[in-house]
C-alpha cells in the first residue's frame, strides 16, 4: 500500500455484550490481597492521541470509543481495533476482555491494562490485544503515551507515564476479580510473567541423555544413524557393532548393537549433583534447565510411561532429575526442566504421524500423563518445551499437542501456578511466558516482550561432543558478549553445557563458567535486576551495551569490551546533567567531560594485575539523559 496504514486502538471497556462495565473508567488490580483502584478518566482527550512507530500511525483513545470510522469503513461506528487506509478497512472486533496486573508486581509502580479482542487466535496482520503500561509518575500529570511497539503474537504495547497510573484507593477487604485461564492461546497469552525470571538474567542449560554415551557430533545421533548418514553409520558400525541400517550400503560383520544398547552404558557413576550446583552458583547463574527428556524419549527420571527407558530402570539406576533439583534448590537457584514433546521412535507417535493425526494416542497416553506427573513431582520453575512435530499435522499446538489444555491446568491448578514459566515452543501458533526464538538467537536490538537466548559453549553441539577440539569452543569474551548484548536487549542468556555420560562437566566448560562468574562478581550489578535503557548499544563505541537499574532509577550502565589505548572512552548516547557522576565498577570514581561528539570518560591507567575485571568493563553513570 502506498498510504500508511492507521491502526485505531480505541481503549474502551466492553464485555461480550458490549455493555460498558466501567462507567467511571476506574480499573482495579490486586497484588495478592485487597484491591487497588486507578482512575483513568483524566486521560481522555477528544480525538485521541496520535503515535507512530515509523511504519504505522496509531490513534489511541482511553475510555472513549471513536465515534466514527474513516470513510473507507463506511462511516459506521468503529470497532475497538481496526487497520484502515484510503483503500482498506479491516475491522478486528470489539473488545470483550479486560485484564489488569500491577507493574512488576507492585501496584504503586503502576497498572498494566490488557484489552483483548477475543480468545480466538488471530492470524497476522490482525492485532489481538493492546497492552497499556500506565506508569505511576506524579511529576508529569496526565502525561501522554510515549511509545507503541508491535510485538510477537500480534500484540501492541503502549507505555504511558502518568499520574493516573498511581492508585487512588486501596481497600484491603475488597476481593478483586481474578483471572482464570481458559485452554486457548488467546486467554493464556495474558498470564503475567512471574517477575523472578526477568531479574535473574543468566541460567545454565544441560543436555544430558543416552546421546552422551557415543557423544559423537551432536545429540541427534540416533536420528542421523537411522537416516543413514554415512558418517554416523560408519562410525557406529566400526566402534560399537552392527547397526543394521541399510546393510547393503553399509555391510557389517559381527554382533548387533542397537541404539537402545547404549542405555546400560549411561551410568553417570561420577555424577555429583552438589558439585554441579556449586559450579553453577559460582558461575553466577541464577537458574538451571536440565533435559528431563530429549527427542530420543529417554527420561532422566522414573516415568511410568517410559518403562525400562528411564534413568531409574536402566543405566544409572538413579533419579537424576530429582537429585539435581534438590541440589540446585539447596544452592538457592531456580530449577527448570527441558521436555521434548516428540519421541522420534515411539510407536504411538509414529502411528499418529502415519494417521495424519486423526489419532492423538501418543499425546493422550504418553506426553500429557508424563507432564502432569513431572510437574507434580518436581515442581519445576520452568517447563522448557521443544520438538513439536515431524509431520505437518504434528506441528499443531492445539489439535495435536493439546498444549493449551496442559497450560490452563498449569496456570490455574498446578502446585507451581504462581511461579512457573513456559517458553513458546509448543507448536504452531503457540504462546508462552517468554520467547526463545531460534537456537543461539541474537537479535542485536530491543525485543519488547521477554525473551531468552539459548546458547552453546561448544560451537556445534548441545550434547557433549568428543570430536571437537579447543577451537570449537567459544572463548569467554564471546560468551560474555552474548550475555551482555542479550540482557541489554531485554533477554536472558541460557548457556548450555553437555556433561559426559559418566557425569562430569569437563574442564573447558568449567573454566568458561568460572571465568564468567568472576566477571559477574565485579560487574553483576549491571546485569542482574536491570532493564533495557532508552538505547541498547552505542553508535561510536561499537562494542558497548547499555542497561539501567531497576532499583536505582537514575543509574545507567555502559558495558564496553574494548579498552581504549588512549584511555579516552567516548560514549555518544548518554547526556550529562549538573548532577552526573561516573565510576568504573571495581575501581571507583572517574572523571568525564561532555563534548560535542559525546561523553568522554577518562579511564585510569592500570596494569593488567590491577584491572577491575577481564574481558569487559562497566561504567556506572548517575543522572544522565
Amino acid at each position: 500500500m502506498s498510504v500508511k496504514q492507521v491502526i485505531l486502538l480505541s481503549v474502551i471497556f466492553f464485555v461480550v455484550n458490549t455493555k460498558s462495565i466501567f462507567q467511571s473508567c476506574v480499573v482495579k488490580t490486586s497484588a495478592g490481597s485487597g484491591c487497588y483502584h486507578y482512575d483513568l478518566s483524566t486521560l481522555y482527550q477528544p480525538g485521541g492521541y496520535d503515535l507512530s512507530d515509523g511504519n504505522y500511525n496509531y490513534t489511541v483513545d482511553v475510555c472513549q470509543n471513536i465515534a466514527k470510522a474513516p470513510a473507507a469503513c463506511g462511516n459506521q461506528q468503529a470497532p475497538a481495533f481496526q487497520i484502515v487506509s484510503a483503500q482498506l478497512c479491516i475491522p478486528i472486533g470489539e473488545i470483550n476482555s479486560l485484564i489488569t496486573y500491577p507493574i512488576n508486581g507492585d501496584p504503586n509502580q503502576g497498572v498494566r491494562v490488557i484489552y483483548s479482542n477475543g480468545s480466538t487466535y488471530a492470524q497476522a496482520p490482525y492485532p489481538r490485544a493492546v497492552i497499556f503500561d500506565f506508569i505511576c509518575d506524579t511529576s508529569v500529570g496526565v502525561g501522554k503515551p510515549l511509545s507503541v511497539v508491535e510485538a510477537r503474537q500480534f500484540r501492541y504495547f503502549v507505555s504511558w507515564p502518568t499520574s493516573a497510573g498511581c492508585p487512588i484507593k486501596y481497600d484491603p477487604s475488597e476481593s478483586c476479580p481474578t483471572q482464570t485461564f481458559q485452554p486457548d492461546w488467546g486467554s493464556l497469552a495474558f498470564r503475567p510473567t512471574p517477575s523472578w525470571f526477568d531479574d535473574v538474567k543468566f541460567g545454565i542449560f544441560i543436555h544430558w541423555g543416552i546421546f552422551s554415551v557415543p557423544s559423537y557430533k551432536n545429540e541427534w545421533y540416533w536420528r542421523e544413524l537411522m537416516k543413514g548418514n554415512p558418517d554416523y553409520v560408519t562410525f557406529h558400525n566400526r566402534v560399537y557393532g552392527c547397526s543394521g541400517v541399510e546393510p547393503n550400503k553399509f555391510p557389517c560383520t559381527g554382533p548387533s548393537f542397537q541404539y537402545a544398547d547404549f542405555a546400560p552404558m549411561f551410568k553417570a557413576e561420577l555424577f555429583n549433583p552438589d558439585q554441579w550446583a556449586d559450579l553453577f552458583k559460582r558461575a553466577g547463574a541464577k537458574y538451571v534447565v536440565l533435559t528431563s527428556k530429549h527427542h530420543e524419549g529417554w527420561c532422566n527420571f522414573p516415568s511410568a510411561q517410559h518403562w525400562n527407558w528411564n534413568s531409574l530402570d536402566q543405566g544409572p539406576h538413579r533419579d537424576l532429575v530429582g537429585e539435581l533439583t534438590n541440589s540446585v534448590r539447596t544452592a538457592g537457584l531456580h530449577m527448570g526442566l527441558y521436555h521434548s514433546l516428540r519421541e522420534w521412535y515411539n510407536p504411538l507417535y509414529i502411528q499418529d504421524n502415519n494417521d495424519n493425526c486423526s489419532t492423538t494416542s501418543f499425546v493422550d497416553e504418553i506426553l500429557l500423563p508424563t507432564l502432569y506427573d513431572m510437574t507434580a513431582r518436581y515442581k519445576p520453575d520452568i517447563i522448557w518445551a521443544d520438538g513439536a512435530g515431524d509431520a505437518q499435522c504434528t506441528l499443531d499446538s492445539v489439535s495435536y499437542w493439546k498444549a493449551p489444555k496442559f497450560l490452563s491446568w498449569l496456570y490455574n491448578d498446578s502446585p507451581v501456578k504462581s511461579s512457573v514459566l513456559v517458553n513458546d515452543r509448543w507448536g504452531s501458533h503457540s504462546g508462552g511466558d517468554y520467547s526463545t526464538g531460534p537456537d543461539r538467537y541474537s537479535p542485536g536490538k530491543l525485543v519488547p516482550e521477554k525473551w531468552e537466548s539459548c546458547y552453546t559453549i561448544q560451537k556445534g553441539s548441545w550434547g557433549f561432543d568428543r570430536t571437537e577440539d579447543i577451537t570449537d569452543y567459544w572463548n569467554t569474551t564471546s560468551l560474555l558478549y552474548q550475555l551482555v548484548s542479550t540482557v541489554s536487549c531485554n533477554g536472558n542468556l541460557l548457556l548450555n553445557v553437555g556433561p559426559t555420560s559418566d557425569g562430569r562437566i569437563v574442564p573447558t566448560f568449567e573454566e568458561r563458567l568460572l571465568q564468567i562468574g568472576e566477571w559477574l562478581k565485579t560487574n553483576g550489578e549491571a546485569i542482574y535486576y536491570t532493564k533495557p535503557w532508552r538505547v541498547q548499544s552505542d553508535t561510536n563505541a561499537k562494542r558497548t551495551w547499555y542497561t539501567s537499574s531497576k532499583s536505582r532509577p537514575t543509574v545507567v550502565y555502559a558495558i564496553f569490551f574494548d579498552w581504549p589505548t588512549n584511555l579516552d572512552l567516548v560514549l555518544t548516547q548518554p547526556k550529562t546533567t549538573s548532577t552526573t557522576k561516573a565510576s568504573l565498577l571495581g575501581y571507583g570514581v572517574v572523571s568525564y567531560s561532555q563534548k560535542a561528539d559525546g561523553l568522554h570518560i577518562s579511564l585510569p591507567k592500570l596494569s593488567p594485575s590491577t584491572m577491575p575485571s577481564n574481558y569487559a568493563w562497566t561504567i556506572e553513570l548517575t543522572d544522565v539523559n
